[in-house]
């Protein structure tokens, strides 16, 4: 996020730079909930110490990602709120 200023030469170019960024926000919420979830569903097939350790760090990985999916969204409100300003000039 800026934290000064920001020069936007082409609102039209930021508005696609934001819909790009929300596509490919939701293309890594889609695949973070696929590994979550295919994490889960191997609980019942490995009966190995290992399987543990594999389902925390993946489960530490996936609560970071959601961290990031949380940045990601205040970004992308940020540049909206950022394109209505703009607009109102």
């Amino acid at each position: 996020m800026a934290s000064g200023s920001v020069v936007v030469h082409d609102i039209d170019s930021l508005e696609s730079f934001m819909g790009t960024l929300q596509v490919k926000r939701d293309e890594l919420e889609s695949l973070y909930g696929v590994l979550e979830a295919e994490t889960y569903n191997q609980g019942g097939n490995w009966q190995d110490p290992q399987y543990d350790y594999l389902k925390d760090l993946i489960d530490n990985y996936s609560s970071s990602a959601q961290g990031q999916l949380s940045e990601l969204d205040d970004s992308i409100n940020y540049i909206s709120a950022l394109i209505a300003r703009l607009r109102d000039l």
